[in-house]
């Protein structure tokens, strides 16, 4: 039995109906009794403090199926504002059977302990319009959490956000088509079970200052962001589960979290990198799906925690545990990860009893030379890599079982290793191996070990292994007892092929698409169609010279090859005719009906001529420009050519020149048919864009990486020229010609 379960059994106990007046919403109407909602669609625009308001102790709002929307026919959700409800300064209060959406926030509850929502839906709320395409991430996508002692994450909205709401119940609640689902500030002793929040474009829940919790039997699938198949798999921070500054003693059991940036993001906290102290301690992650994660499973980074029996499979890192100690990691599965399990500067790690199948690296331990300047944490701590219990592990066609460096008082016992490539231990102190089972290697034959490790070979059989675990014992929670069943994503969607990311976040399967599936500048290009099932037939198409089909079902594919020309200009108008069909904004067709779908593609191929310099304080481009228009006039430290515009630096630019003090100067030509354009750039620092000797565009200014789009009349012949200068840090410039008919 959990430590938590009376706590659980007690939220789970429902409180008698009372009688309750029946009423129709009104903008502003402030609501301080129990009451019924009259059913019906109530268009309600709101500010900050709510289209409703709830307020008052013992409260219970039903509404009765009522629908609670701030936005109009057509509006894009990232022009959303307001929060829809606002529930404040009450104790007790309870919401059922809404549907909100619309709103900036959906429903924003502070000072409220004991409230609980359910059988609600908070889906199609606000959520940005992402820059990243399938070419190239955008930096102005990625997601900061760090912090929000004053709401600061509300800039990027939330279906439900909850301040001060000490035990709090969330459950049997919806939320898609969205961008973050449950966030909350200073909860704890809450229970969230048996949501189902999927298909939003950063989070699922995420917890800041917030101990205590139980979340368990939700479906978190997909909320992904900063990923596109092939070409990159970042995340920008997305996840299905957040947990940030100092959110402890939180149990996670029995989620699905797959298809998500990270499965489970755990950081410290700003305290902690601050100061070494505290983190993110003590959490139970417990028997939860993490597979799919485009970064990883679970990222647990500067604190201690139990990971047990939870499955990580076809994610880059399996497990992501920098600068963890005191840390149990038990019985779990690692199946196809790139990297299993990667932990730099760990200490005091347990890993046993689990099983790994496939991947290039298994246990991969760590430390680097020096730490950051800037890190509290490294100077009042001991951050040596130390400490590692590795055994009674199955290690099945892993590459390399074991790569462990510069990492002192490793044990590595009774595991047992097939079909692998090498194991390297090296640049350790006290390494003791001995009991493990190779069984591909009898009667004494060589094994592909680094180092000079004796004793690895003295047993065909893991010896009797008593469980070492530094970390105190979890007790296994309980599956709640009117616990839903948690559905995996279906055989199809077994892989990260299909986190389909587009400006709106994550293709939700609901609605048909046309998905491209080799690279868009090809000249022959194949595609994908998914979607629910049905046929499609061809309406109309321009820049396409020839299709393998004109029709047919979904889930299908389909080969075209486009005219040959120097602009690619794609346009195909689809039909869809089958089940009921939902959109990216919530609009529902009924099954029968047609349903238009499509894809456009239109690129522009400038020949970019990029030349680099570098330059000193006395050539400072912000002071003095004549000087330095001079230097840029002279011959460059490096010259390239690009046909695509996109380029981000960490380091140095090319060769010759310095990570920090250059600058670059891009010239290129266009020919393009009459209309209207926009160019969007991205710059970091300043820039100066010159249209046929014209400057339209001016931000001479140290910054950090800016999207500008500059909308233009075209037609014909033009000439580009963008300066670029960076002073220090990380450097983009970023150009690309979007035609706006």
């Amino acid at each position: 039995m959990s430590r938590f379960a009376p706590f659980i059994l007690a939220l789970l106990v429902a409180a008698p109906a009372a009688a309750q007046s029946t009423i129709a919403l009104e903008p502003g109407m402030v609501i301080t009794k129990s009451v019924t909602i009259t059913p019906g669609h109530y268009r309600i625009p709101a500010d900050s403090t709510g289209a409703i308001i709830i307020q008052g102790d013992d409260i219970e709002v039903d509404f009765n199926g009522a629908i609670l929307d701030g936005g109009q026919l057509g509006q894009a959700p990232d022009t959303f504002a307001g929060t829809g409800i606002r529930v404040e300064r009450g104790s007790g209060v309870v919401l059922r059977n809404a549907t909100v959406k619309g709103y900036k926030i959906g429903l924003w509850a502070s000072d409220t302990p004991g409230i609980r929502i359910t059988e609600s839906d908070f889906s199609y709320n606000w959520r940005q319009w992402l820059k990243s395409i399938i070419e190239r991430e955008h930096l102005d996508d990625w997601m900061s959490y760090h912090q929000n002692e004053r709401d600061e994450w509300m800039r990027y909205g939330a279906a439900i956000y909850l301040r001060r709401a000490n035990g709090a119940q969330v459950d049997h609640v919806r939320v898609t088509g969205g961008q973050n689902g449950i966030l909350m500030t200073e909860v704890n002793e809450g229970l969230f079970y048996n949501n189902e929040i999927t298909y939003n474009s950063s989070l699922g829940i995420g917890m800041y200052r917030s101990s205590g919790n139980v979340v368990m039997h939700n479906k978190l699938d997909f909320n992904v962001r900063g990923y596109s198949h092939g070409v990159y798999n970042r995340g920008q921070d997305s996840a299905a589960i957040l947990l940030y500054e100092q959110s402890s003693n939180n149990v996670f059991a029995y989620n699905s979290a797959t298809h998500s940036g990270d499965g489970l993001f755990l950081w410290a906290g700003q305290t902690t990198m601050d100061t070494g102290e505290g983190g993110c301690n003590d959490n139970l992650i417990y028997a939860n799906d993490f597979s799919y994660a485009p970064t990883n499973g679970i990222e647990v980074t500067f604190s201690r925690n139990h990971i047990e029996k939870n499955v990580m499979k076809g994610c880059w890192h399996g497990i992501w545990g920098g600068y963890s100690y005191d840390t149990a990691i038990l019985d779990n599965v690692f199946e196809d990860n790139d990297e299993h399990i990667a932990i730099e500067h760990g200490q005091d790690i347990d890993i046993e009893g689990n099983v790994f199948r496939g991947g290039d690296l298994g246990v991969y331990a760590w430390e680097r030379a020096d730490q950051p300047a800037d890190w509290g944490y490294s100077e009042d701590r001991d951050v040596r890599s130390q400490n590692f219990r590795i055994m009674g592990n199955t290690f099945e066609g892993v590459s390399k079982p074991l790569q462990i460096r510069a990492t002192d008082s490793v044990t590595v016992r009774a595991n047992t290793f097939a079909h692998f490539d090498e194991i390297e231990l090296v640049d350790g102190l006290d390494i003791q191996v001995g009991g493990n089972a190779f069984p591909f290697y009898e009667n004494g034959a060589a094994l592909p070990v680094g180092g000079s490790l004796g004793g690895w070979n003295d047993g065909l059989f893991a010896v009797e292994l008593e469980r070492e675990v530094s970390s105190a014992p979890a007790v296994p929670p309980m599956p709640l007892p009117d616990a839903q069943p948690v559905r995996m994503p279906e055989d199809a969607l077994q892989t990260r092929e299909y986190i389909l990311v587009d400006e709106w976040g994550p293709v939700d399967f609901r609605s048909p698409v046309l998905w491209p599936r080799s690279p868009r500048k090809q000249v022959e290009q194949e595609f994908e169609l998914v979607g629910p099932a049905g046929t499609w037939r061809v309406v109309e198409t321009s820049g396409v010279e020839w299709m393998s089909e004109d029709e047919g079902t979904i889930p299908g594919s389909i080969t075209l090859r486009r005219t040959e020309e120097d602009v690619v200009d794609i346009r195909i108008q689809l039909e869809y005719t089958g089940g009921e069909v939902t959109d990216r904004f919530g609009n529902v067709t009924p099954a029968g009906e047609p349903f238009a779908f499509g894809y456009a593609y239109f690129f522009v191929p400038i020949e970019w001529t990029v030349s680099m310099f570098n330059y000193t304080d006395e050539t400072d481009q912000r002071e003095q420009y004549d000087v330095f228009r001079e230097l840029i006039e002279g011959k460059p430290v490096h010259t390239e050519t690009t046909t695509d515009l996109g380029y981000q630096w960490y380091g140095e630019p090319g060769p010759g020149l310095g990570r920090d003090h250059f600058a670059t100067v891009s010239t290129g030509s266009i020919n393009v048919p009459a209309g209207r354009y926009r160019l969007d750039l991205t710059s970091d620092d300043g820039v100066r864009v010159w249209l046929d000797g014209k400057v339209i565009h001016d931000d001479w200014t140290y910054h950090p990486p800016r999207l500008e789009q500059i909308e233009l009349e075209l037609g014909g012949r033009h000439d580009l020229r963008i300066e670029q200068f960076e002073i220090n840090g990380f450097s983009t410039i970023a150009a690309t010609l979007e035609r706006l008919d």
